[in-house]
Formats: structure tokens, sequence, C-alpha cells
């Protein structure tokens, strides 16, 4: 059975540069100037990484009180790095988010739950720092791919990781996992065994379906027409059960697209991705005012 990002982690940020760079000029709605402000320490404390504490503000110019959107890379837990998404950051903040993307440590230097700590400590850095460079920390999104995905929604369905921070959930005001992993039951358990080991109690608890209640943010998960093998049962099946238990749900398939492009072409003229994760922020922004 082919498993996602069997082909090779390399391959993968080397198609997302390569895409990066034939977008810039495609951006022809522009309706911001961005400035770009890199490597900001977002944790200092046990464990301090100088490369994996760090993130990038991708900011609109002129606008205060800016709604905030982090953006969280995938990899496999393994690989990756915020300065491959410079043409996701610029987007979004051209349509007036001000964009975070955030590293975090990786695998093999950590083990789960370390991934999500960081995660944690990275929207802790933003809600208490964030209106010092003109955005709303009352109106923070999340955003991830793949690995990034399953961090995001691991974070707003489990509460246990901010309140770590002394934070809520609560604080969030939507999910957006795109080609996420929901559930780890459905692999193999030697499949990631180097990220959460291959105990199955352990691959439950870190699965973000295993924590959906009655009380989480509005979601809106993203998965391609070509995915990779299980994610598109696994972003329905949370769909569902995000649904049944009250909350907000939406769920969309993106035509034509794979693992790769369904990120690798967000910003490109007619994307349906861009245009469905920009929809959801400002749906979410107008029915809160």
């Amino acid at each position: 059975m082919r498993i996602f990002l069997s082909l090779g982690l390399t391959a993968l940020l080397f198609a997302l540069i390569t895409l990066s760079e034939t977008r810039l000029n495609a951006q022809d709605q522009t309706q911001y100037s961005v400035d770009w402000l890199p490597n900001i320490i977002y944790y200092q404390g046990p464990g301090y990484d100088d490369v994996e504490h760090r993130l990038d503000l991708y900011r609109p110019i002129g606008l205060e009180k800016a709604p905030v959107l982090l953006f969280i890379h995938g990899g496999s837990w393994r690989e990756g790095d915020k300065s491959i998404y410079t043409y996701l950051g610029r987007t979004f903040a051209s349509q007036g988010f001000l964009t975070v993307i955030a590293n975090y440590r990786l695998t093999p230097q950590v083990q789960h739950p370390v991934h999500v700590q960081d995660v944690a400590r990275a929207f802790s850095w933003i809600y208490a720092n964030i209106s010092q460079y003109s955005g709303d920390p009352n109106k923070i999104f999340m955003m991830g791919h793949s690995a990034g995905g399953h961090l995001v929604a691991l974070l707003a369905l489990d509460e246990r990781y901010l309140q770590a921070e002394g934070l809520a959930t609560t604080l969030i005001r939507g999910v957006i996992p795109v080609s996420g992993v929901f559930d780890l039951t459905q692999f193999p358990p030697t499949l990631f065994a180097d990220v959460f080991t291959s105990d199955p109690d352990t691959r439950k608890d870190a699965s973000p379906i295993s924590h959906v209640d009655d009380q989480q943010p509005p979601f809106q998960i993203i998965y391609a027409q070509y995915d990779e093998p299980t994610l598109d049962t696994q972003a329905q099946a949370l769909y569902q059960s995000v649904h049944d238990h009250g909350s907000q749900a939406h769920i969309a398939e993106i035509p034509n697209k794979d693992h790769i492009t369904i990120i690798g072409h967000i910003g490109l003229d007619g994307d349906p991705t861009t245009a469905a994760i920009v929809k959801f922020i400002r749906d979410q922004l107008s029915a809160s005012e």
C-alpha cells in the first residue's frame, strides 16, 4: 500500500519551492502590500532550538487589528521549514490576514507530543504579542497541511496543550486542516513509529478525532481529490464527528489536486483551496460582527 509522503519528503519540498517561484506574478487581485518580518523567537524555555523555535510574520501594511492566520507546515513530523511557504504568507497577508508561519521541533530530535507542544507555544506567543504587530489576538485562526493539519486539529480538539500555556481552545476562531491526518489508528503501527511509537493507546490519544466533544472551534476541513490513502475518509469522519457533536464544520474536496498541489497551488489565479480558506475566515469574522 502506498502511504502518503512515501515518494520522499525532499521531492515534496522541492516541488513546493518550484511552485512558489511561479506564483508571485499571479497575484493580480492583491488588496494589501505585505511587510515580511522573519525569524522571530517565540519560545526560549527548556529544550530551546535556535532554528525551530522561530516564526515569520507576513503583515498587511496599513491594516490595524488584522485577523491572524497561524500556518503549520507538513513533512511527516520529520522535515519542513517555514522558509518554503513564503508564497503562502504573502498570499493570505495580501488578503488582509496577518499570517504567521512557525517552525517546530522535528523527529528524530523529538517525539510526540513535543511537536504539538511547540505549536501551542507559538499560539501562546501570538496571543500575547501579536497586537504589537497590528494583529488582533481575539481573531486567531489556525491552518496546517498534512502533519501540520494534524497538529492544528489536535491543538484545537485536545485542550491539554493550550491549557499548559494558560490558555483555552475557545481562543481559536477557526481551524483549517488541509490534507490532514486525524486518525493514526488507520495506519499500520510501524508507520510513524519513530514519531508516535507503535503503542496503540499513544497513537489513539495522538489522533485528533479521539478528542472531539461538544465544544470545539469551527472547522473548515479540506482534502484533495487525489490525496494520499485514507486522508479522504479521515477528513469525512472528522467532519461528521464535529458536526454530530453540534459544532460548526465544513468540508471541501478540491478537484484535480493531490497531496502536493493542494498546498503548492495556493495563491495561483483561480485556486479553489485559496478561495475556500479566504471565504471561511471572512464568513467567521462576519458572523461575529
